[in-house]
């Protein structure tokens, strides 16, 4: 039978330092665990005015389908223009709903959309009333291909329908979940705006920009640049996008100005850059209201006004999503955070 051996005194000393080591990384850790904790549940430390405002009442807004379904009162629609100027939006984009798998539009409601335009515009004309039209593929909600021709030729006949007879003064296309350097939406971008009127818009709704590393969850510059260069308006919607610390999403809202407005200025100094933000709760992995929520977007936003890489020429304002999540208390706060300098 084999016995132990006595541990010889340089075994002894070795052991002595592994532990001690040990212990001071234990201690770092349990350190930096608390600092972490701390920060996620106390930042910003009441501050949210850092920066400035970079408002110049040109800010958007989702508004629900409900609208363009005719569900709203008389008494609502004839509301909504003022509260569209008090709260400078300029762009109003109202959901008509999806795009079928052969690039049809589901629902179509011309005589309510038309209430919408006309009232919007006998009230406050300078507002940009649009449809936002959601094609979502087999990576979003749907199975919409965008690859396939017959299916863009027809969402642009529904896009023109949209200007031409519910008089909406342009369109948004939130395509989901469109891939970085996807051809396939630069096609249909281009392809709209051949079809529409002049003076007519085209806008994108697109994911937010990532490091290159990470350009499965995102854009890249280069192609912020493309898409840019295809239309009016470029609506980043700065929210899902998984970050759980409040500090983390701060930066990532403020990379979004940074990079979207350069991308812009780069490829089309007239496409106008809106960046998202959001007002609803909880809704899974990727939305953490203590991180991503109304008073951080805008405190990002704010940061980024003071920013050196951002091209402010070509930044418009920020986006709301949405006009049925958002209330009383957030536009309050979006007043006193942007509306006021």
């Amino acid at each position: 039978m084999k016995t132990d051996e006595p541990q010889t005194q340089p075994q002894k000393t070795i052991r002595r330092r592994s532990c001690k080591w040990l212990r001071r990384i234990g201690i770092v850790a349990l350190l930096a665990a608390s600092a972490l904790t701390v920060d996620y549940l106390a930042y910003p430390y009441g501050n949210l005015n850092n920066g400035r405002s970079g408002n110049i009442g040109e800010n958007g807004l989702w508004l629900r389908y409900t609208w363009y379904f005719g569900e709203k009162s008389k008494a609502d629609l004839t509301k909504l223009p003022q509260q569209l100027k008090d709260r400078q939006i300029r762009y109003a984009w109202f959901h008509v709903r999806y795009i079928r798998k052969d690039g049809s539009l589901r629902f179509h409601y011309p005589e309510n959309a038309r209430l919408i335009v006309d009232q919007i515009h006998r009230q406050a004309p300078d507002i940009k009333v649009m449809a936002w039209v959601y094609a979502g593929n087999k990576a979003g909600l749907g199975d919409v291909d965008l690859s396939n021709t017959d299916v863009r030729k027809k969402m642009v006949q529904e896009a023109k329908w949209l200007v031409t007879e519910c008089g909406f003064d342009g369109v948004q296309w939130d395509y989901e979940i469109c891939p970085d350097a996807g051809q396939s939406l630069l096609a249909l971008l281009r392809e709209t705006r051949l079809a529409l009127p002049p003076g007519k818009l085209i806008g994108a709704a697109t994911p937010i920009w990532v490091p290159a590393p990470f350009g499965r969850w995102g854009w890249s510059d280069e192609y912020f640049r493309k898409v840019a260069g295809t239309c009016d308006q470029i609506a980043v919607m700065g929210y899902d996008s998984g970050f759980w610390l409040p500090r983390s999403y701060v930066w990532l809202i403020r990379e979004q100005v940074s990079h979207a407005t350069q991308a812009a200025a780069k490829a089309n100094p007239k496409c106008r850059v809106l960046i998202g933000v959001p007002t609803y709760g909880p809704a899974g992995l990727s939305h953490n209201i203590r991180a991503e929520n109304l008073g951080l977007a805008l405190k990002g936003i704010r940061e980024a006004m003071t920013n050196k890489h951002a091209n402010l020429a070509t930044f418009a304002g920020v986006a709301i999503f949405a006009d049925y999540t958002t209330d009383n208390d957030e536009w309050r706060q979006y007043s006193a955070l942007w509306l006021r300098k």
